[in-house]
């Protein structure tokens, strides 16, 4: 009888146990959609480009935005921007890109891809030439609130080419 009683409360307390764990580890689980916008890195394509090309079409760079407000794209009197600049230069200021124009019906709890041309934030050509280089960005975004996210670096090289 002994022996039952105390196997007894072994089970209860690893179930209590169990339980507190599951608990503990869901409450620390982050809030997906936050005031503070979030953005993943997705792609960087192509991922050369020279600096004489004459393709309409830069070079894209994708991204995932998560923002629980969803305030966002661009309105003449509230712009949002994305911001990048070289990683290599961390003391140089950002160049600010146009945020595209996104349309939704009900911009709360935004999870989006976004796609934006960095053409505008590639470096001039380099002299002498020929010269290649290899590039890494930051990237931020700040919405209509002036609410900034975190600061993504490209993790894979750009390579930039000079003829």
């Amino acid at each position: 009888m002994h022996g039952l009683i105390l196997r007894t409360m072994i089970v209860l307390k690893n179930k209590w146990m169990f339980l507190l764990v599951t608990i503990g580890l869901m409450s620390c689980e982050k809030d997906k959609f936050t005031t503070e916008p979030q953005i993943k890195y997705i792609s960087l394509t192509p991922n050369s480009w020279a600096s004489d090309n004459t393709n309409l079409i830069g070079p894209k760079l994708r991204f995932q935005l998560t923002d629980r407000e969803g305030d966002f794209g661009w309105k003449a009197d509230a712009p949002s921007y994305v911001y990048i600049r070289l990683s290599r230069d961390s003391t140089e200021p950002y160049d600010s890109l146009r945020f595209p124009a996104m349309q939704l019906a009900d911009p709360s709890n935004l999870d989006a891809q976004v796609e934006v041309d960095i053409t505008n934030a590639l470096p001039p050509p380099h002299f002498p030439r020929p010269f290649m280089d290899t590039l890494y960005f930051d990237v931020y975004v700040k919405d209509r609130a002036n609410h900034v996210s975190n600061i993504l670096r490209t993790p894979e090289p750009f390579f930039y080419f000079t003829p």
